[in-house]
């Protein structure tokens, strides 16, 4: 039975369970988005199976506390993951899908590498924005190097928040080079 980290609801807990329990929907997501299973079968692992050391704030103590959890649910995330098995995710759908593949399976790749989820170090107070996770060139983590899943440019947040250089970093539309990607992020960090 998962342990969450945070607070979930109801819904969204047996959401993930329902993902949990499907056998086909690996192979389904697969030929769907026409990549590599490996890719998917990570991804599902890295989201909704596997446990993670994660840094957690105490924004009242301005202190973090490591635990070792499953992923809180995210109602957004199950839903995009059901309509994918069903093959149902309207075009606008499919692209935020594939935006999340992708942060996913390089934010996991980089974590099986050794680096947090979030750097330790990042959970700061910062003198206009207050106590949070506040990436820097030196202090970041897997989170906060994958492929932005909400921006136009996958990248564009290596410069504005971590000021790191993304030049070279592209993400292809159908996934087809998230492996070369991951190296070439690799070779960066």
């Amino acid at each position: 039975m998962p342990q969450y980290f945070g607070d979930a609801n109801q819904k969204e807990i047996r959401q993930y369970a329902e993902i949990i329990a499907m056998t086909d929907d690996v192979y389904k997501i697969a030929n769907y988005l026409k990549i590599s299973e490996q890719i998917i079968r990570q991804v599902k692992e890295h989201i909704f199976i596997k446990e993670h050391e994660l840094d957690i704030p105490n924004d009242e103590t301005n202190t973090i506390s490591r635990v070792r959890a499953n992923f809180t649910p995210d109602g957004e995330i199950a839903d995009l993951w059901i309509s994918a098995q069903n093959e149902e995710l309207q075009p606008r759908e499919l692209a935020k899908f594939k935006r999340l593949i992708a942060h996913e399976y390089i934010e996991q790749a980089l974590m099986a590498d050794g680096l947090p989820y979030r750097s330790p170090k990042a959970w700061i107070e910062h003198p206009i924005c207050g106590f949070g996770n506040w990436p820097t060139p030196e202090h970041f983590g897997a989170h906060d190097i994958a492929p932005n899943t909400g921006r136009p440019n996958p990248f564009s947040h290596w410069v504005n928040i971590i000021g790191k250089s993304a030049e070279g970093l592209m993400l292809a539309d159908n996934l087809s080079n998230l492996d070369e990607l991951l190296e070439a992020i690799r070779e960066k960090i």
